[in-house]
């Protein structure tokens, strides 16, 4: 890209989008530099599309001009995916953000892809419907988001993930051409899944700009099991088993020691500090009789389980949700402490998860660094985090070391090197570890294909 293209480029978006929806200020575009990764870049400039005709007639003059452009929504994705790279154009959802529709007999709702997670769910929660997926940054992160990285969350167990909900899309090709894809019917088969391809392709593929997503009715039963041990595998051999009694609850959580006494200090949670882990169980269902005996067998279940110190029915609604809570906020936490971290997303075949864990905790590292881990143990996806000092350059080569043994070993087991944040930046240069043979030389002529330019959020998934 030269200065003169971006000019030309510049000059051409200003003429339709208006000077009041570019952002130039160096320290206004500094809002669009960063996400959860704490990682920066600096864009040229940021651009605030208000209609599916924005973004098209913006692609277009950055395919014309070979502009890089960032597509960009509430900024909480882990794996560097929103980030501007290449520098040259943010395009960011704030201002695309309406609910377009909630069709409750047919059961599907019509968004843009700036709209809240949790805004959604309030709107539908008025109307007794819900909308499965909703990852722990559900306050700030956009459908939008959820749909490019198809995003994960506590309720995966029981429900699938985004992508198991998303039933159409309209979409801007770098080109900038439309396509509308799906709709609100339960099958189709016409033609090639491209719904599912561009669903968790990270904004590398095309630009959606309107989501057709599947609702269920609201569960009007929840009971909540907490369980604590004295020894982490163990507590992994707990998760297998509650899945071997036939229950499948719709969320299972795990926290090591690191985990709860962050959480504790963090926000002044009345955690048992002295457990080795916590194990967060959930039941759902529309009838209330039959949660409350599904959450009756598994606290027996826990109670018999060898390493359990105590298991036990949250009281009420009030706890369960304080429990959640913790759950929810154990990265920011870790994050409080001040310390850098490499978090390995990782995901095996749920019987290997008492394997995995035993790994991780058989590492090897100095006094200095730092090992939590958490997340999704009902699916075999933990969050195995390494807090080291970025500064001290040996801690940061032992990190890296850590997280390449994790990675391996994770492989070893037929798991993924991310189960729920992407590939974005974080997890590019360690891809070909699991993708063997040509399956990432296709993916690179996928991209090409879409993209021939390779200006839609290039610098991701694939090295150079």
């Amino acid at each position: 890209m030269t200065i003169m293209s971006f000019e030309q480029f510049l000059d051409e978006v200003k003429g339709f989008l208006g000077e009041d929806r570019i952002v130039l200020n160096r320290e206004h575009l500094a809002h669009f530099s960063y996400d959860a990764t704490e990682r920066q870049y600096m864009p040229q400039v940021a651009l605030l599309p208000e209609s599916t005709g924005d973004v098209a007639r913006i692609m277009r003059c950055a395919s014309l001009n070979r502009v890089p452009v960032t597509p960009q929504g509430g900024r909480t994705g882990l794996s560097g995916g929103a980030l501007p790279v290449r520098g040259g154009a943010v395009l960011s959802f704030a201002h695309l953000n309406r609910i377009l529709e909630i069709d409750e007999a047919n059961m599907f709702a019509v968004v843009e892809p700036g709209v809240i997670s949790n805004d959604l769910q309030v709107e539908l929660g008025r109307r007794g419907l819900f909308f499965p997926p909703d990852p722990s940054s559900t306050v700030d992160s956009t459908l939008g988001g959820n749909v490019a990285e198809n995003a994960g969350y506590t309720r995966a167990v029981k429900y699938g993930v985004t992508r198991d909900y998303v039933r159409g899309i309209e979409a801007v090709l770098p080109s900038g051409d439309v396509i509308t894809l799906g709709g609100k019917t339960v099958k189709n088969v016409a033609g090639y899944d491209l719904i599912s391809l561009i669903v968790g392709s990270e904004g590398t593929l095309a630009i959606i700009t309107k989501i057709t997503l599947r609702l269920l009715i609201r569960p009007r039963a929840r009971r909540t099991v907490v369980a604590y041990l004295n020894d982490l595998p163990e507590a992994a051999d707990l998760i297998v088993a509650v899945f071997r009694s036939g229950i499948v609850p719709c969320a299972i959580e795990l926290m090591d020691n690191i985990a709860i006494n962050t959480v504790a200090d963090h926000l002044g949670a009345a955690l048992q500090r002295d457990a080795a882990a916590l194990v967060i169980i959930e039941t759902d269902g529309h009838g209330e009789e039959e949660v409350e005996a599904e959450a009756l067998e598994i606290t027996d279940l826990c109670r018999r389980s060898k390493g359990v110190t105590q298991a036990r029915l949250a009281a009420d609604e009030a706890e369960a949700e304080r429990l959640w809570t913790y759950r929810r906020e154990v990265l920011p936490s870790l994050k409080a402490l001040g310390r850098d971290h490499l978090e390995a997303d990782v995901v095996v075949p749920r019987y290997n998860l008492p394997y995995l864990v035993r790994f991780t905790g058989s590492l090897e590292h100095s006094d200095a660094i730092r090992i939590a881990t958490y997340g999704h143990a009902g699916d075999g996806n933990l969050h195995v985090t390494i807090l080291y000092r970025r500064r001290n350059f040996s801690e940061l080569q032992e990190a890296y070391r850590l997280l390449e043994l994790i990675y391996r070993e994770t492989i070893a087991m037929g798991g993924s090197l991310t189960g729920e944040h992407g590939v974005g930046l974080t997890v590019m240069d360690y891809l070909p570890m699991q993708m063997e043979g040509e399956a990432l030389p296709l993916m690179r002529r996928i991209k090409a294909a879409f993209d021939p330019r390779g200006i839609l959020n290039p610098g991701k998934i694939f090295t150079d």
